[in-house]
This record gives structure tokens, C-alpha cells and sequence, in this order.
């Protein structure tokens, strides 16, 4: 169970939404929730401190000190009612680095979906996902326009039969214990597997089923000329999913995250949040 609940603080027009979908959790699941601020490195890190007058370093200084004391205020603020407990954890690094590190020390991150339309987001879409790859726990991202609808009642597994996949499904058990239906989808598998698809559904059946869950419905789709990603999306729609939950799918050469298609489509246009694991 969440016991322990991270959640990104930024000055982004999407945090309040992130927050509020940390703190219905939290509620549910009687967890911590812990704010994470990742303050960049200053500028005489990255360009060397002989660049830069002393005087623009104060004043730098003091807007990321201001910054940080704001940004705290609002998590402050924004969970005064929750009732629940929690604290405030601001470091200083590359994003992506700190908010995996502190994952780790924790049953769940929460992020937030990169505004590629305004560009808005403090957190790009490589940090995300870097962040997703590397923290070793799941991460709830949730779309920029929107929050975690409550109660989770309708899950959408997918379902490749891999080991993303099937890290996926077990991160998602304290969902997937109180969902009242849940979908597993598989996506353009060939007809000659078939028979080898129904003998690794019967065992996820059989899994599903050990845990108390729900009996899952099983469901296919097509990624013909819309990309395994919108096929996703598309089902989701089609079930009310109020959560979609599958693994991140990648490899990382020279720093660079390349990732599957599904995974990249996903992640710039999910329309529901995402419980994503690697």
C-alpha cells in the first residue's frame, strides 16, 4: 500500500492539480505526503563563477531563495486541509537526478504530464522521461489539464506480456484492490500467437485473481494507422478508464532516453493519468 507519497513542487500551473491528486491518495490510503522542490544548479555551477559579476549572483540568489519560499507556502497552504501528515524536502541538482533520488524513498512519485503546447511545464519531456526510467518505483503522471478522478474505480491494464509489464501490474496493487472493473488490453497481437496469448491471459487471470481482485475483462485493439499509443488512449476512452497502468518501455545510450513509440505517444498525449514502471 502507499504509505508514502511523493509529489513534484514547482511554480507550474499544473501543481495544484498534482497536490490535489497526492492528497486524495493520501487520504485513501492514510499515507505521508512529501512535497520534493528540485532548485536548478546557479549559474556559476553550470558557467563558472569568474562569468558573473557578484552582484548578479545575489540578486539570483535571492529570486531562487524567494522562489523556494513561495513554492513552499502554496504546498503548505494547499494541504493545510488534508488533515494528513507531511513534510518538505527542497534540494538542489539536476531535476532528474533529484526527483528519481527521492522516489526511492518512497511508495509513489507523482508528476505531472509536459505542456508541449505552451511549454509551460518546469520539468521537460526527456527529464520525464528520465525521472520514470531510473527511480526504481512507479510514477503517477497525470495529464497537465487534470487530476486523479476519486475513487479509482475503472483500470486499464496493458498487457504485452513483458517485464515492464508485468512490474506494472504489480505497482498498481493498491488500485487495482479497490477498482470495482478492470481491462486488460493487448494491442496488435498476430494471430499465430494467439494460443500463447491465451495461455499468459489464463495466468494473469489466475494472478488477478489470487490478489482478490476484480475479474478482469479482456480487450484488443488495433494500432493501424493511429500508433500503439493512440490505440491505448482510444480503449481507455471507450472503458471510462479512470487510471491506464503499463510499463515504460526504453533504453538510454550517450544520456539520450530513446524510447518505444507507445511509451513516447503516451506521454505527450495521455488523456488520462498514467501509473507508468520500468
Amino acid at each position: 500500500m502507499f504509505k508514502r507519497i511523493a509529489v513534484h513542487i514547482d511554480k507550474d500551473p499544473a501543481c495544484e492539480g498534482r497536490v490535489a491528486t497526492a492528497m486524495a491518495l493520501a487520504q485513501t490510503y492514510t499515507a505521508h505526503i512529501v512535497g520534493i522542490y528540485v532548485q536548478d544548479p546557479p549559474y556559476n555551477y553550470a558557467y563558472g563563477e569568474a562569468v558573473i559579476p557578484s552582484a548578479i549572483l545575489e540578486v539570483q540568489q535571492q529570486q531562487i531563495a524567494d522562489e523556494r519560499h513561495k513554492c513552499s507556502q502554496e504546498f503548505c497552504h494547499l494541504t493545510a486541509s488534508a488533515g494528513l501528515g507531511k513534510s518538505w524536502i527542497a534540494v538542489e541538482g539536476l531535476r532528474e537526478e533529484e526527483l528519481a533520488l527521492q522516489a526511492r524513498c518512497s511508495d509513489l512519485l507523482i508528476l505531472s504530464q509536459a505542456d508541449l503546447q505552451t511549454h509551460r511545464s518546469s520539468i521537460e519531456p526527456y527529464q520525464l522521461e528520465s525521472v520514470i526510467m531510473t527511480a526504481g518505483r512507479p510514477v503517477l503522471v497525470v495529464p497537465y489539464e487534470g487530476k486523479l478522478t476519486q475513487p479509482v474505480e475503472r483500470v486499464l491494464i496493458c498487457w504485452d506480456r513483458g517485464r515492464e509489464s508485468a512490474r506494472a501490474i504489480a505497482d498498481a496493487a493498491p488500485f487495482l484492490s479497490r477498482a470495482k472493473e478492470i481491462a486488460v488490453l493487448t494491442v496488435d497481437e498476430a494471430p499465430a500467437a494467439a494460443p500463447r496469448i491465451r495461455n499468459t491471459m489464463h495466468g494473469l487471470d489466475d494472478y488477478l485473481r489470487a490478489h482478490g481482485y476484480v475479474e478482469a475483462k479482456p480487450v484488443s485493439s488495433s494500432s493501424k494507422g493511429i500508433g500503439i499509443g493512440n490505440a491505448i488512449l482510444n480503449t481507455a476512452s471507450d472503458c471510462g478508464a479512470d487510471l491506464i497502468v503499463m510499463g515504460l518501455y526504453g533504453h538510454s545510450r550517450a544520456r539520450e532516453w530513446m524510447l518505444g513509440g507507445a511509451s513516447r505517444e503516451m506521454l505527450e498525449s495521455m488523456t488520462a493519468p498514467v501509473l507508468f514502471s520500468h
